[in-house]
């Protein structure tokens, strides 16, 4: 029979700290939160007393969900933290629990507990600690060096942890909730946004946010107006702060990945004050996902990534529907999947960015895409570290540096999106036969085809040339063009191209579209002087498409069953066209023949 730790919840009732007590679960009862998460409150028991003032943390959900926490099992508490309700009554927070026998191997309760009275006292106190000692900052010790230090076990346990002035108690993230008041943090920044300002009819107002991590998990602190002022210039990434007197509502998970269902507002009382001991504190909290599961993974999912920045793409702007321009560079990170992804930096990040020395690079929140593939994007909220002090760090870099550095990588924007693996190249006849773009998303695919026919008529458009609108202008027949989307009357007009091609290879043909890109890759020049061509000089115009024809391109195109007039039929509208590399076309040649020939 298993023996539970007799005393220990007398010791948890008091205070006072307990290490890894073997308990038994009498009962757990589901609390409904309202529009937060529910909560489980647990009744435990030591074989001499149980006690009903224990209280799941909110991660720990998914053990009482899935029948693992239930009436009789045997646990052992791993990791806990005791709190004091505003009527002096103690509820013990349970952050890291074990189930070490299942309720359907255990007889019953064991001895015969009855309910713990504050007062009483029966036999021995084994797990009494002096008075002096501080027991729940000498809990959260123990507790820091049971979770990401590296330095475990060398700090005596006699060192508690405390706050400037003593004042308050130094709690872990994972334990706050909305009904608590008095409490103290002790984290370190991983993320700090700039300060974004507002106005609309009720003022103007600003604000910032960062991330914040311990060993026990992390959360999004948001800061406003005032707040901003007293706080901003003081946080610092990578340095660790005491955090005291926030306010704790239900994450908006639109604005936050972090995997806490709460987060922090600093309000007027609020503190932060720096921490000069703080290298127990981890530096963040990643559960990275490998890049070759990316083709998995739900377009919009927020994802921690790792891996060598295989290269990286010059700085380009943009300049956004609102007139803004903003900077732009693309990295191409591999890991030992031997997959490549890209990843999109913006802003000052793309800014600053050195791919030099192809450095291990890990994004904590990056977003995914599925535009012809699977793609990256670090947004603002997003954590971007360069050649971290992180064990898979180090794992990567050994791994590249031996033999990584001979993989060229397979790019996951050769994956055929929501097919799980399969590779997109694809024949004409196979889009066809494998029936691509009568889901409910569009497909994409490549292929190698040849140009067999353009159409030249009503390739060439007058559009507006406004430098964010592309759309078709009206001749007012008075020197004038008119642009209905921009409400605006222009002197002159930008040609643009739209470019019907029937474009086949040795099993089928398929007709395509190609808009102004592509299609000046197709044509070998650019709309502008098409256009002088068309009015000046016909037959110039008519050889250009002459010569366009029966040359072969690398075709990335998007399928999608379109109806229109009660008529359904597939377009096929071109993403991108590339010269064929030979080289690469040999290798995927030899490879298909050998995977032919196993067969």
């Amino acid at each position: 029979m298993t023996k539970l730790t007799e005393g220990a919840i007398e010791a948890l009732a008091n205070g006072t700290a307990t290490s890894d007590a073997v308990l038994q679960l009498v009962n757990i009862r589901r609390i409904e939160g309202g529009s937060g998460p529910p909560r489980f409150r647990v009744m435990m028991s030591d074989g001499q007393h149980t006690l009903s003032s224990f209280m799941l943390s909110t991660q720990l959900n998914c053990m009482a969900e899935e029948n693992r926490l239930v009436p009789n099992c045997i646990c052992i508490l791993k990791k806990h933290v005791t709190n004091i309700l505003k009527d002096g009554r103690r509820v013990v927070i349970i952050l890291e629990i074990d189930v070490i026998k299942p309720a359907r191997e255990v007889a019953g309760k064991i001895g015969e507990p009855t309910p713990f009275v504050e007062g009483q006292s029966k036999g021995p106190q084994p797990l009494r600690v002096p008075e002096t000692r501080a027991p729940l900052q000498q809990q959260n010790k123990n507790e820091v060096n049971r979770g990401l230090n590296r330095d475990f076990g060398k700090k005596p346990p006699s060192a508690a942890l405390s706050t400037p002035g003593g004042s308050s108690k130094v709690v872990p993230i994972a334990s706050l909730n909305p009904y608590q008041s008095k409490w103290t943090i002790r984290a370190r920044v991983t993320n700090k946004s700039s300060i974004r300002t507002w106005s609309n009819s009720r003022g103007d107002g600003k604000l910032f946010s960062m991330e914040i991590v311990d060993e026990s998990g992390e959360i999004r602190v948001t800061g406003f107006n005032q707040e901003v002022d007293k706080f901003y210039s003081l946080i610092e990434v990578g340095k660790v702060y005491y955090i005291s007197k926030g306010s704790l509502k239900i994450a908006n998970k639109q604005y936050s990945s972090l995997k806490n269902d709460y987060e922090m507002t600093l309000n007027g009382e609020s503190t932060i004050i720096p921490c000069e001991d703080s290298c127990d504190v981890p530096m963040v909290q990643c559960d990275f996902v490998s890049i070759g599961e990316l083709e998995n993974r739900d377009k919009d999912a927020i994802v921690d990534v790792i891996g060598v920045c295989k290269s990286v793409d010059e700085v380009t702007r943009l300049t956004t529907k609102s007139n803004r321009e903003v900077s732009k560079r693309t990295l191409h990170l591999m890991d030992m999947s031997g997959k490549l992804v890209t990843v999109t930096l913006w802003g000052e990040e793309a800014e600053r960015f050195d791919g030099v020395g192809q450095p291990i690079v890990a994004i904590k929140g990056a977003k995914v895409s599925d535009f012809g593939g699977r793609s990256l994007s670090a947004s603002f909220s997003s954590t971007l570290m360069i050649n971290p002090d992180i064990p898979e760090a180090y794992k990567l870099r050994g791994w590249y540096d031996q033999e990584g550095h001979a993989i060229d990588g397979q790019s996951l924007t050769e994956v055929k999106g929501g097919s799980g693996g399969s590779t997109n190249w694809k024949t004409l006849s196979d889009v066809k036969t494998e029936h691509l773009g009568h889901g409910d998303k569009a497909d994409y695919y490549t292929c190698i085809a040849t140009i067999v026919y353009l159409r030249k008529e009503n390739c060439l458009y007058q559009a507006c040339p406004s430098q964010d609108c592309n759309k078709k202008v009206v001749d007012q027949q008075n020197g004038m063009f008119r642009c209905e989307k921009c409400d605006k009357e222009f002197p002159n007009f930008k040609y643009r191209l739209i470019l019907s091609a029937n474009i086949a290879d040795y099993g089928d043909n398929q007709w395509v579209t190609c808009f102004q890109e592509s299609a000046e890759a197709i044509l070998g020049q650019n709309a502008a002087y098409l256009g002088q061509l068309k009015d000046s000089n016909e037959s110039a115009f008519d050889e250009v498409f002459q010569q366009a024809n029966f040359n072969t391109f690398v075709f990335r195109s998007r399928v999608k069953l379109e109806t229109y007039n009660d008529e359904s039929r597939i377009k096929a509208t071109v993403m991108e066209v590339k010269p064929v590399d030979h080289r690469d076309y040999c290798k995927r040649l030899i490879m298909n023949i050998r995977k032919l020939a196993a067969q």
